[in-house]
């Protein structure tokens, strides 16, 4: 779905780079799994966002030392099973720790892929919804799909964003006020819609 010239770009990106790549995505996605846990009554929004917080405070104040590889241990405890879930809401909120996951990779361990294993899950959480809705789709008719267009023209504009991003405060709130995406998801949820 990304052409290879997106998909090269992503793999160019340096490690700081590619953390920011997927904080930006996991903000995007990250109403899919706070509305799941309000769907289900888990108390794990406060945990989450305490999270999130703690990313783009590392961002934004590199200087700071935050331990993530044990932040990642409790984060284990905020992924939901979905073997416990008859609810498609389950797989969007998987799919947000899925991408967590890889900002974890590209803070502790980067191999140079999370950012392009960041962009395909961002994808393939819209190319599922859409397939819960309409079944089977052609490809053509998932490129007309306005959650599609949006989802590639976001990521576009976030790589592009990043490529030229100068990393200071104003910068980076630039960035995260992208991501926040006046907090309409990639499945073009929000959690105010109630």
């Amino acid at each position: 779905m990304l052409t290879p010239c997106d998909i090269d770009r992503l793999a160019k990106l340096s490690n700081s780079q590619q953390a920011l790549y997927c904080l930006a995505l996991l903000q995007r996605m990250s109403p899919n799994y706070l509305l799941f846990c309000q769907a289900v009554e888990l108390d794990h929004q406060a945990d989450f966002n305490k999270l999130m917080a703690l990313f783009w405070e590392k961002t934004l104040f590199p200087q700071n030392k935050i331990n993530f590889a044990i932040q990642r241990e409790r984060f284990e405890d905020l992924i939901p099973d979905p073997q416990q879930y008859d609810m498609y809401g389950v797989y969007p909120a998987l799919d947000c720790c899925v991408v967590a996951e890889c900002l974890f990779t590209s803070l502790l361990e980067p191999t140079g892929q999370e950012a392009e294993q960041a962009s395909q899950t961002s994808l393939a959480s819209v190319l599922g919804m859409l397939e819960l809705q309409y079944g089977e789709l052609t490809d053509e008719q998932v490129m007309q799909q306005e959650l599609v267009q949006h989802e590639l023209e976001f990521q576009t504009t976030l790589l592009d964003a990043i490529d030229s991003l100068a990393a200071d405060k104003n910068g980076i709130q630039a960035l995260k006020a992208l991501a926040v995406n006046q907090g309409v998801s990639n499945l073009g949820i929000c959690l105010d819609a109630s």
